[in-house]
């Protein structure tokens, strides 16, 4: 018989790992088809792995083994945009997205680079607190963005096409007319191209058919023109857009595009900080009481910076307080005519920030 004084013992639950009241950290590597996840929980290492370029994968992972903490991830700005972001966030996922050269770097790591090493880099300064995010833009005000971006690049397929054909009269030994070497290219020189002969017959043929390019493509470019006419009127850019075309030398193509790829001026507390951003400001290299600036800074918003500078060029016809004061640059001989309009463009860009940040008009004739 079995002995009544044995003990029942009683099925225990197993108690479940739960990681509530910590971060966990992931760097990720992306990728099209793959990403490199490096894993940090509350600063420390635990590992690195490969993974489908999948949202949904990265969050079942940290589901099951991770459970109860608080995610957070980063990845570097690059083919795939905010996409990645955006679809992290979604999932409850806290995503920021830095630019690349923010996130910091050993002269180790730049002679052994792979993606684990890269993860792993961007996963440790995350968890250090030690990246700063760029701005992610509202998914219509990107779309907005990429419509003028692409105006620009139909700019440089025209320009491409120009070139090609003035390579090819210039290899023929082909003059242009004076009457149509005028800088720019009217309907009456591209009629004198068509009428052209040319006794290289498939010489003959890159021309016209990259004579029928530019046609095309600058139908296309007055096609867009209109429509980004049409969306400086809209509501969410009209109110702004009067008051920044109301700066002398600021049309159409400056204003929306500083409007589209800025979108909130609220993101810059001060004047030096927008100034930054679009990089109408010199390096400087300097230590103890030597100080010594150079050349404009490398760090800018490239389209802004050159669209700002053309307009300054007009802005000094239109506005007397800005033809005074570059005058006055000119006369300094260490300043030629291109660096005395780059203070121009600097004061232009400051009266843009003031009029947009306080919701007021240009004044002409302002000194300070």
């Amino acid at each position: 018989m079995l002995s009544t004084n044995v003990k029942q013992t009683k099925d225990k639950t197993p108690e479940r790992v739960n990681f509530s009241g910590s971060t966990i950290y992931c760097g990720l590597d992306v990728h099209k088809k793959s990403w490199n996840t490096s894993i940090y929980v509350d600063g420390t290492f635990v590992k690195s792995f490969h993974q489908l370029s999948d949202e949904e994968v990265l969050l079942k992972h940290l589901l099951t083994n991770y459970p109860g903490g608080t995610y957070k991830a980063c990845y570097e700005a690059g083919f795939c945009g905010f996409s990645v972001q955006r679809s992290l966030t979604s999932l409850g996922i806290e995503c920021i997205v830095v630019n690349a050269a923010d996130v910091p770097q050993t002269n180790k790591g730049i002679l052994s680079k792979t993606d684990t090493t890269d993860s792993r880099r961007l996963g440790e300064a995350f968890s250090k607190g030690l990246l700063k995010p760029i701005y992610v833009p509202a998914q219509d005000g990107e779309a907005d963005r990429n419509l003028i971006r692409y105006r620009k690049r139909l700019q440089s397929d025209i320009r491409s096409k120009k070139n090609m054909i003035k390579a090819c009269l210039n290899t023929q030994g082909i003059k242009i007319p004076p009457e149509h070497d005028k800088g720019y290219w009217t309907n009456n020189f591209l009629l004198w191209l068509d009428n052209l002969t040319i006794d290289n017959l498939n010489t003959q043929r890159v021309i016209q058919y990259n004579v029928e390019d530019v046609r095309g493509l600058r139908k296309k470019m007055y096609s867009l023109t209109k429509v980004i006419r049409e969306l400086s009127q809209n509501e969410k850019y009209k109110n702004k857009y009067d008051k920044i075309t109301t700066a002398p030398g600021i049309g159409l193509i400056i204003a929306m595009t500083m409007l589209t790829e800025i979108q909130d001026i609220n993101r810059f507390d001060n004047f030096n900080k927008f100034n930054s951003y679009i990089g109408l400001c010199p390096s400087e290299f300097s230590s103890g009481e030597q100080i010594h600036k150079g050349k404009m800074t490398v760090r800018c918003h490239k389209e802004i910076r050159s669209l700002l500078i053309e307009g300054a060029w007009v802005a000094i016809r239109l506005d007397p307080a800005l033809t005074k004061k570059y005058n006055e640059l000119i006369k300094d001989n260490r300043r030629t005519k291109k660096r005395a309009i780059v203070v121009i463009a600097r004061k232009l860009l400051s009266r843009i920030y003031k009029i947009w940040k306080d919701d007021i008009e240009y004044e002409i004739g302002i000194v300070k």
